[in-house]
């Protein structure tokens, strides 16, 4: 009799954002941040300090990591050695895929076992194609193949990383046990509540829920969902880091950094500053910037 095999209709999207290939000095590094896209990193050569919530580690030579969606991570290179690396970010909209991803905070795949996978593979593929249409002499329609053949390596490597994190013995758990996997729909939504908290520095929540036409609780529950901490906890967080960076490279006085960063007064921010680090703000500046502001004055 006649056999007939068919698969469902194939709709999803990969969105790449950020493919770099490069070097970076000894000594550079790049501050913690995150964003709601999912990252993918290869060492080439060298080797950095990569912090990633809680958890501080290191990636050498030959070494994978992917870094789930809206996990606040951090950079750091030695010393002495260039760090080489393969970086891009990426999003995808199959529900299925994106829960098997986010079932970690984040994998790292060691050289030794990148060898035995089809990574070097699908890196040479799309190593080759990069260096090919970053040349002046590549033609449009080159270029669009070499971009598709980036996308369909990437696609690889995504495999490879859900294959590997679930026969791995140990995984990496959450940074919140009990969060759960959010639908597309959930982390977009939160994705907006983290934009306007960031643009909106001094909005009450309530009013943030309010304009996306949802109630405080449900604006904290998907926030929490997706990010593993609650928007107040995540403004602290963002005003903390704002405040030490002013602290460190300005010699504004405590009543000019109140203001910039939405506190009743001097004291107020100097109570909660307090609170969040267990020094006063003028204890934590640096002495030479103390010394230049009293120079000012």
């Amino acid at each position: 009799m006649d056999i007939h095999y068919s698969l469902p209709n194939l709709t999803s999207t990969l969105q790449i954002i950020g493919c770099h290939l490069g070097d970076f000095h000894p000594n550079w590094s790049f501050p913690r941040h995150h964003h709601y896209l999912f990252e993918l990193l290869h060492c080439k050569q060298g080797e950095i300090r990569q912090t990633i919530g809680d958890h501080v580690f290191t990636i050498s030579s030959g070494d994978w990591l992917l870094i789930k969606s809206g996990i606040s991570h951090a950079t750091e290179n030695g010393p002495t050695s260039v760090y080489r690396f393969f970086n891009l970010h990426f999003d995808l909209d199959d529900p299925i895929i994106r829960e098997r991803l986010c079932k970690a905070d984040y994998v790292i795949i060691k050289a030794e076992e990148a060898a035995g996978l089809s990574l070097p593979t699908h890196f040479s593929a799309i190593e080759e194609a990069f260096l090919h249409n970053i040349r002046v002499d590549t033609v449009e329609d080159d270029k669009a193949l070499d971009r598709l053949i980036i996308q369909s390596h990437t696609l690889g490597i995504i495999s490879e990383f859900i294959k590997y994190s679930e026969k791995a013995r140990s995984p990496i758990p959450m940074s919140n046990e009990s969060m759960q996997n959010a639908s597309v729909f959930e982390t977009e939504l939160a994705h907006a509540i983290e934009e306007k908290l960031r643009n909106e520095n001094h909005g009450a929540i309530a009013g943030i829920a309010a304009s996306l036409g949802i109630s405080r609780g449900r604006c904290t529950h998907i926030f929490t969902k997706v990010y593993g901490q609650s928007p107040r906890q995540y403004r602290s967080k963002m005003v903390l880091n704002q405040a030490k960076h002013l602290l460190v490279h300005s010699t504004y006085s405590m009543e000019e950094l109140a203001e910039q960063l939405g506190f009743q007064s001097a004291s107020h921010f100097s109570r909660q500053f307090r609170r969040w680090t267990g020094m006063a703000p003028s204890a934590f500046r640096p002495k030479f910037v103390r010394s230049q502001r009293n120079e000012e004055g």
